[in-house]
């Protein structure tokens, strides 16, 4: 029994800390991602200014009100301004009162000078508004292909708060943001003084620029054990690290892991107790009466009624003992693979089925198709209505969920507002899982009602199928989840397939149910 219950501390140990690890992996990358995606809108935009007539004309004077324009919808940018090849600034928009007249200095300005290419620059702190940007410019050529000015502008990082603010969720959790260099450009939060520190040599960022992305623990800049994931950024060089402190972490883990021991503690002593009760009443009454038998035989008083009777009363009472003890058991093994608030499957149940997967013949393993499912607007709940109406959401969450696939399909709570459903397939199938996941979305978006109030959520699901995508099911789950946080951010039910554009149809159900 202690075996059992040491046991079970340690998985659950082992796969808090590994899901603390992977979230901020998973935060870094998609930190990563957003800013790609920033630099891509960057380089359309400058190519779209560049075919505006008064933009690539001679004329200084006439380059302005098309860059103001710009201004009004490109929300992400400081400012446009057009350069001379010699760095001279000739116009400028969205710049203030900004004492710079020149980046002949500047490097990307150089660069784009010499590839007559598009270039970036190294992560900075703007020299006019002090505040961590990236410059780009884009080189405006005459017919002769000579470089004639060269169009500039500013991104501002505003997905780093985006981020920061997501990151929050976790207590103590930081977000840093390296150059090239190994310079800190920016940390939310943490003390003002690191920032613009080169902290190169400092063993963290040694560690952090040996590799473009994965996980390190050990102590961060304040001497505090941290769990840390980084990833690099494109076009830079530079790296963004989400770090959470590990003993906040441990501290969570041993909060919830002592509160399941405490109740198995509980469930388990009263199961003692009744066995103890059967075996010491029962068992040990018919092997009184056994004796009082023997007794009776020895001194020739010979009931043979009584007698039939004792063995009958004998062997009812030890079958009723086994079936408690059979009983025992099954509790056990409840509170170890099931997830007590919705009765579904938990993370120990999944990791048993993956072993029951991979221990089958190649030829007899099925297709599964992983389904990643977050809940869109679950943590307002909590808020508003409390976690005993959120617990009830919940449960509603994995009954509906049960009711949207087959019989020998898998669902399993992760933990939190995350849920995995696994779908057999005889075959590798996209189209099957779509159908499920728009079924999915279509059933948790519509309204729950409980007292007297009506709850609006949704949800977002990430795809990927096994042994299709990665033999290793848990590198499947991993691509399933950064579809699925790839689907989140294009909004709320949305559905995201690893490595595959999602169709239409499926596309515009998500939208629709949403």
């Amino acid at each position: 029994m202690v075996g059992l219950v040491l046991s079970l501390y340690l998985q659950q140990w082992n796969a808090d800390i590994e899901h603390a690890r992977q979230r901020v992996l998973m935060l870094a990358e998609q930190g990563a991602s957003q800013q790609a995606d920033a630099i891509a809108r960057v380089r359309e935009t400058l190519q779209t200014l560049a075919l505006i007539p008064e933009v690539r004309g001679d004329r200084s004077e006439d380059c302005g009100p098309p860059l103001r324009r710009a201004m009004s919808f490109q929300t992400w940018s400081t400012g446009f301004a057009v350069a001379a090849p010699d760095g001279r600034i000739l116009c400028r928009t969205g710049l203030g009162g900004s004492p710079v007249t020149t980046v002949a200095d500047q490097d990307y300005f150089t660069l784009a000078l010499a590839t007559k290419s598009f270039s970036t620059s190294n992560f900075r702190i703007g020299r006019g508004s002090g505040k961590p940007l990236l410059a780009a410019a884009l080189p405006l050529l005459d017919k002769d292909g000579a470089v004639k000015a060269v169009l500039l502008t500013g991104l501002d990082l505003k997905w780093l708060g985006d981020l920061t603010r997501e990151a929050a969720e976790a207590p103590g959790t930081t977000v840093t943001l390296f150059d090239g260099e190994g310079t800190i450009l920016a940390r939310e939060p943490g003390p003002r003084a690191l920032i613009g520190q080169p902290m190169a040599d400092h063993p963290v960022t040694r560690a952090i620029f040996r590799a473009d992305r994965g996980i390190i623990e050990r102590p961060g800049f304040e001497n505090q054990p941290l769990i840390i994931g980084f990833a690099t950024l494109e076009d830079t060089g530079g790296r963004i690290a989400v770090g959470v402190p590990r003993d906040l972490v441990l501290d969570e883990v041993n909060g919830k892991i002592m509160w399941g021991i405490a109740i198995l503690a509980g469930v388990v002593a009263t199961i003692v107790a009744g066995v103890w009760f059967l075996l010491d009443i029962l068992v040990l009454r018919g092997l009184r009466d056994l004796q009082r038998s023997a007794t009776d035989l020895s001194a020739g008083r010979i009931d043979s009624v009584a007698k039939s009777a004792a063995a009958g009363f004998q062997t009812r009472e030890m079958g009723n003992a086994a079936q408690a003890i059979h009983d025992m058991g099954a509790t056990l093994h409840g509170f170890a693979y099931k997830d007590q608030l919705t009765a579904l499957g938990n993370r120990r149940y999944l990791e048993a089925r993956v072993r029951e997967l991979a221990d089958l013949p190649p030829g007899r393993r099925p297709t599964v198709a992983a389904l990643c499912i977050d809940l869109d607007g679950f943590k307002p709940v909590n808020d508003r209505h409390g976690h005993h109406v959120g617990d009830a959401v919940l449960a509603e969450v994995g009954r509906r969920l049960l009711n949207c696939v087959r019989d020998g399909d898998e669902v399993i709570r992760l933990g939190g507002d995350e849920f995995l459903v696994c779908l057999a397939l005889p075959q590798a199938d996209w189209l099957t899982p779509q159908e499920v996941a728009a079924r999915i979305i279509a059933s948790l978006s519509a309204p729950i009602r409980m007292e007297e109030a009506e709850i609006g959520i949704g949800c977002s699901i990430g795809m990927a199928l096994w042994p299709v995508d990665d033999t290793d099911f848990d590198t499947v789950l991993r691509y399933a989840d950064q579809a699925l946080y790839s689907a989140k951010r294009n909004g709320r039910g949305q559905v995201g397939l690893h490595g595959r554009p999602v169709p239409a149809s499926v596309d515009a159900a998500g939208a629709g149910s949403a």
